[in-house]
């Protein structure tokens, strides 16, 4: 069965490692990969055809084509791979603009939002107007969703969004709320956004998390590893685990990815 992991982060070989462990500090897990695009293509070595949607948010709004263009680049030497692109919003909207359509001409086939990591509020009004012009593209926007200890990417804030753009086309990431699944079952859960299983057996059992994909609707849930923080194969593992028909499997391991990422 094909699979595309619709959740990855990649990085130069030169600082893979340590951007992998300032993320990994962050969110006080231990990592599986080093996360340079050579650790995930060898830790993924039980599905050597599985594909991977990979992102870098933009941290540094005064170098905005940085992770952009290794995003593209890395996607031009791998026929596996599926660029995502970014923006930050203190780069104002028409240079956020500007940025997101030239990727979108290279062949970025959407967007990457961690506010989290970024610093700020993913439902303010700069990156609002951004919005608009990603859902008039057509393209989709990952959002990194839930934190317990800030209040930048909560689901309340993606559910204004959804409801101020309702043609944007969301991924709440983490099944819509990492670590606060309760405010996720509230505002998204349900509601027309996407979202991946990443992240989410680290505060769910297996059972809760079959309940809360077929609550949200499966035809909206996508696999996501999470890599460098889960290896793909071993997350794959876990989802594969899951008391999920065949039908069920085909929709979260390709079939909406490959319509949304179309």
């Amino acid at each position: 069965m094909k699979i595309i992991d619709t959740h990855v982060h990649v990085f130069p070989r030169k600082v893979a490692v340590r951007a992998a462990d300032n993320i990994t500090n962050y969110y006080s897990i231990p990592r599986q990969g080093d996360g340079s695009v050579e650790g995930l293509l060898t830790c993924s070595e039980k599905h050597p055809e599985m594909e991977f949607v990979i992102s870098s948010a933009t941290l540094n709004p005064a170098k905005p084509t940085v992770g952009d263009d290794y995003m593209l680049e890395v996607a031009a030497s791998h026929p596996r791979f599926i660029p995502l692109c970014s923006f930050h919003p203190a780069m104002g909207v028409e240079a956020s603009v500007a940025e997101l359509d030239r990727c979108f001409a290279l062949g970025a086939k959407g967007v990457k939002i961690h506010s989290d990591f970024q610093q700020f509020f993913v439902d303010d009004e700069i990156p609002m107007e951004v919005y608009r012009h990603i859902a008039a593209k057509g393209k989709p926007i990952i959002f990194h969703v839930g934190d317990p200890d800030t209040d930048f990417s909560t689901p309340k804030r993606v559910r204004h969004i959804l409801e101020t753009i309702p043609d944007l086309k969301i991924i709440a990431a983490h099944m819509c709320g990492y670590h606060v699944w309760e405010d996720a079952k509230k505002y998204l859960i349900g509601t027309p956004v996407y979202t991946d299983t990443s992240e989410a057996l680290l505060g769910m059992s297996p059972a809760e998390l079959t309940d809360l994909i077929r609550l949200h609707g499966v035809e909206r849930v996508m696999f996501g590893s999470d890599y460098p923080l889960w290896n793909p194969d071993f997350a794959f593992a876990q989802i594969d685990a899951l008391p999920l028909t065949e039908g069920e499997r085909e929709l979260i391991y390709h079939l909406t990815a490959e319509k949304v990422f179309a």
